[in-house]
């Protein structure tokens, strides 16, 4: 598995969880296509520095989440409007082992013997201690908060404003106003 300093969550990036080292430096093991890395960062870390880099704040997702979604915790994150990469935490982000799953690459969820086992574009299964319904609730907010993002940026709103009332200013006028002072 290559390591790397820094990386940039794109539209090919499936999945990334933390890890540690043999040292105790929390890594992230971040799953591209069929490729595996390990970067030298936090998940955390990385999906902020992530977020800088396409010009927005982890802070400020998470809010704009909430504020369509609702205050719901473990809420998904919409990285890149125009990558369209939307993330969503399986567990609390809190949890070093808490996998962010990209929205538009997790094809299928079933239940398998107490584990929900995840299908993923790249044809690879994943079992993860978690019930169905949580993380099917939590796959469909991140399809909304993606949805209605991609509704409000197609969306145009044209105002038209009324002037109260109508002022006409001529050069006779003025010159006429400014003689009288």
């Amino acid at each position: 598995m290559n390591t790397v300093d820094h990386y940039i969550i794109n539209q090919k990036t499936i999945m990334l969880t933390g890890e540690y080292d043999n040292f105790g430096n929390l890594f992230t093991k971040v799953i591209e296509g069929n490729h595996c890395l390990l970067v030298k960062q936090s998940p955390l870390k990385l999906i902020s520095d992530t977020m800088h880099y396409y010009g927005h704040n982890l802070k400020g997702a998470i809010e704009g989440a909430q504020s369509i979604l609702g205050k719901i915790q473990m809420c998904p994150i919409m990285v890149s409007s125009e990558q369209d990469i939307c993330l969503f935490p399986h567990k609390s982000p809190m949890h070093a082992d808490c996998i962010w799953f990209s929205y538009k690459h997790v094809i299928q969820a079933r239940t398998e013997e107490g584990y929900t086992v995840v299908e993923l574009s790249n044809g690879h299964f994943l079992k993860i201690k978690v019930r169905l319904y949580s993380f099917n609730h939590k796959k469909q907010n991140a399809g909304d908060l993606r949805r209605i993002l991609q509704d409000r940026s197609k969306s145009t709103v044209a105002l038209y404003f009324k002037p109260r009332k109508e002022y006409r200013l001529s050069k006779d006028s003025v010159m006429a106003k400014l003689g009288s002072k």
